[in-house]
Formats: C-alpha cells, structure tokens, sequence
C-alpha cells in the first residue's frame, strides 16, 4: 500500500474516534443531567473515552511517522531529479527511484496469535530453561512494549534491578476478573500515578483556614487568619506473590503454565485490595470511624437507617461533601440480604423488570461489574467480597463501609499492570519459581480537625445487626 493511502486511512481513523469522543461526551452531559444519573453507563462511557484517547495517541504518532517518510521520500526523489544527467529522459530518471513499501509486523503475542497467554509464559518459562527462541520472542515483545509506552516501560522493568518482563495488557484483562474477590474497593479509589522513583510519596493537606468576618466600622482592621498546609508522607508499598512449578510440568505438562498464570493474575488484584481494606494501622477499615449497629433481629430499614447515619458523619467531616461523591461497600451476602428483605409486603429493593413499588434498585449487574444497585438515596452499592465476614464475638459478622472516593487515593504504576520474572533458584529441586509483583501506595485519612489531628472521614457499620444473613 502506498504512504498517501497510509495517510489518508490513518486520518480517516483518527477522525472517527474524534467523532466517536464528541458523541461520548454529549452522552455523558445528558446521563449527567437526568434526575437518576446510570453510574454504571457513565462509567462505561468514560472507560471507553479513555480507549478512545489512547487509541488516538498511537494514531496520531503513527500517522507522523508515514508523513515524515513521505516527506523523506520526496526529498529524496527531487534530488534525484536534480542529480541526474540533463540529457536522460524524464520518464527514466523518475524510473530509477527505490519503490517504497511499508510492513507492518504483528505483535509477538497478541489475542489473535496467543488468546491465553499459553505462549507467552511458555516463553517466559523457556527462557529460564535456556531456550534462544523463547529468549528472543521475550525481547521482541519487551521492544514492542518500549515502542509503545518507551521510558514507562524501562522505568518499571529496571525498579527493582531485576530483569522484569511486562505482562501483554490483554492478558491482564482476560485473567484479572475471574474467579477471586478481584479489586472491586481498588478500581474505586481515587488514582494517581506512582512517582518514578522513591519509596514515599506525598499528598498535602490543609492544616488552618483563611477567615472572613464583618468589618464593624469602616476602617477597622478586617478579619486575618494565616493558611497553612503540610506534606503527608505516604509509604510504597510492594504487592507481590510467586508459585514454584516443576521442570516436568513445565516440559511435559498441558496447560500448566496457564493455569499458574492466570491463578497469579488474580491473586495479585486480590492481594492489592484487600490490603488497602484489611491493613492494620493504614487501611480502609483501620481508619474509618465504627457506626455500631446492634440488634437481634436485624431488618433492611435499621440498617439503611445506619447507613444514612453513616453519611451523616460524613457530612459533618468534610462539610461540602457531594453524595455523588460517596460509595457503600458490603459483601456479595449482605447486598442479597437487602434484596430479598420485604417492608409492608413490598420488597425494600426493586428487582431488575419487576414493577413493584420498592425503596431502592437493584442495577442487575454481576459482581465483576462494580455498581450493583442504589440505596433509597440514590447511593451506590459496590459489593466487595475482600471485606471480612468474621467479626464480633460469634466471628459470624460482616461490615459495610460507606467511603468518600475524594478522600479514597492510591497510586499505582502507570507502566503496570503487572511483571513477571523466571528464577531458577531451587536447581537441586527441578524447581522454576514465577514471581508477580507491583507497586503501590494508599492513603485514606488526609482530612484533619480544626486542630490539625487526623479526623476519620469513612464510616464502617459493625456489630450483631450484621450477622451472617439467613434466607
């Protein structure tokens, strides 16, 4: 194909995914506008907005590089021209040109080429193994990666001093959802991109306000109050875990490395979220403010009542707090409990199609899908089953925490999602380890009081009134 149908195909693309932005962006006003936004549809709309973006990005770098050969090509043909002898025809000189041809080769691992992920670890545990070909498709596919995302990608494979391999990206979304709990309270979060280097990071905080007061009589000296702000340190933090396969199963085993692989992928999303809910000292549950809620026979309206109380709290924290801006999170269990609890013979939430007066909705969304319903309020319900179901004295409770998301951060790489590494560090046993690992940081409790001592802006409800539910 010639460099000007290149071009013209390459703008064309482009100028339909701006198109496709534009109609996004009106959607997103008018979902917006409705009196009951679809959060799940916006959310949708935003993940493919930023497709579009990315997508975009690479077409317009694309489309610079056929232009500047193009132009390359030309200049060289008008030399050409100018160099050759007077007396040659002009048909012959132009025949003397080198013809150009562009080919594009396709990804060393790729969805079409490698669905599962099956050659790619294959090739990862190859090369451990001393395999040239597995070595060299591995650094094809690092030099593709480097194309791509360039000093993002050296940046993370070089962090750790070791000889990290990135995970092709549509892997980690073929295997990170299935399965486990996965990072539903995660993909919540306020994001931020993880600093090149450093093992902290740093957020401020207002510690004093500004003031504004009447002026009594003219001339008086007006109201003055200093602002002031401090830094929070914020530690990174390693997410890691690594599973020790045979050389027998990795020479002679079928499927074995898909199965340890795609087991890894959701361990690690596993892992990462449940320790920004379970930690000790710095996660979600250790630093919000306990809602308890006792009761021995426990009904949907106390509990929602709790939960209004909840934001209540929330309120008188931030005082300009959005409620747009606010989440509840429960258990796969208790979000059931709430549907199937019934008040005046009316069921408390509305199932998907079914015309009946209720309190509240249920989106009929799968777990996976992160909003699952809405409160009587309009609250979001996202159901996540990395939160604990052993609390109180029977170790028979569970929590429902209702989360501020402004107030929710968590850096991660940009260059993630994931890297793996091959060490063959156990010879004697036949033994090869996989190891995934990734970097984060999180910080939950930036607000502080007016005396600069950290205040608790996420509520958790506790106590006997969430027992194991019965249906």
């Amino acid at each position: 194909m010639k460099l000007e149908e290149l071009i013209r195909r390459t703008r064309g693309e482009i100028n339909s995914r701006i198109a496709r932005h534009n109609a996004i962006t009106e959607d997103l006003e008018q979902l917006r506008a409705a009196e009951t936004p679809d959060e799940e549809r916006i959310t949708v709309l935003l993940t493919e907005r930023q497709n579009l973006a990315a997508e975009r990005a690479a077409l317009t770098t694309q489309l610079d590089g056929y232009e500047s050969e193009l132009r390359e090509d030309q200049a060289v043909a008008r030399l050409q021209q100018q160099s050759s002898p007077s007396g040659a025809p002009a048909d012959q000189r132009e025949s003397t040109r080198t013809p150009v041809s562009v080919v594009t080769e396709p990804r060393t691992y790729s969805r079409e080429s490698d669905p599962q992920g099956r050659r790619f670890l294959s090739d990862v545990v190859g090369d451990q193994l001393g395999n040239r070909e597995a070595r060299e498709r591995l650094s094809r596919h690092m030099a593709e990666e480097r194309t791509e995302r360039g000093a993002q990608v050296q940046r993370a494979v070089t962090a750790a001093g070791s000889p990290g391999t990135i995970i092709p990206v549509y892997l980690i979304d073929l295997y990170a959802p299935k399965g486990r709990p996965g990072r539903k309270f995660a993909d919540q979060c306020r994001h931020h991109d993880l600093p090149e280097t450093g093992m902290t990071v740093y957020i401020p905080r207002q510690t004093a306000k500004t003031a504004v007061g009447l002026q009594a009589t003219e001339l008086d000296a007006v109201a003055e109050s200093d602002y002031d702000d401090e830094n929070i340190a914020v530690a990174v933090r390693t997410a890691s875990g690594s599973q020790s396969i045979s050389r027998q199963a990795a020479e002679r085993g079928v499927g074995t490395e898909d199965i340890v692989f795609g087991d890894l992928l959701k361990s690690y999303d596993t892992s990462l979220d449940s320790l920004l809910l379970n930690s000790a000292v710095w996660g979600l549950l250790a630093v919000a403010n306990a809602v308890t809620y006792t009761d021995a026979d426990p009904t949907a309206p106390e509990a929602y009542r709790k939960i209004l109380g909840a934001v209540a709290n929330v309120e008188d924290t931030l005082l300009d707090f959005d409620e747009d801006d606010l989440i509840t999170l429960m258990r796969g269990r208790r979000w059931a409990w709430f549907n199937g609890e019934v008040t005046n013979l009316k069921p408390f939430i509305a199932q998907p199609s079914v015309p009946l007066e209720a309190f509240g909705t249920n989106a009929g969304n799968p777990y996976p899908a992160g909003v699952r319903g809405f409160l009587p309020n309009g609250g979001r319900v996202v159901t996540d089953n990395n939160l604990p179901a052993d609390l109180g004295l029977g170790t028979n409770e569970d929590v429902v925490v209702v989360v501020a998301q402004h107030e929710a951060h968590l850096w991660e790489d940009p260059a993630a999602p994931l890297y793996i590494r091959a060490e063959q560090t156990q010879a004697k046993n036949l033994a090869i380890n996989l190891v995934v690992y990734g970097y984060f940081a999180a910080c939950f409790d930036r607000v502080v009081d007016e005396q600069g001592t950290p205040k608790a802006v996420h509520q958790k409800l506790t106590g006997t009134g969430l027992v194991a539910p019965t249906f």
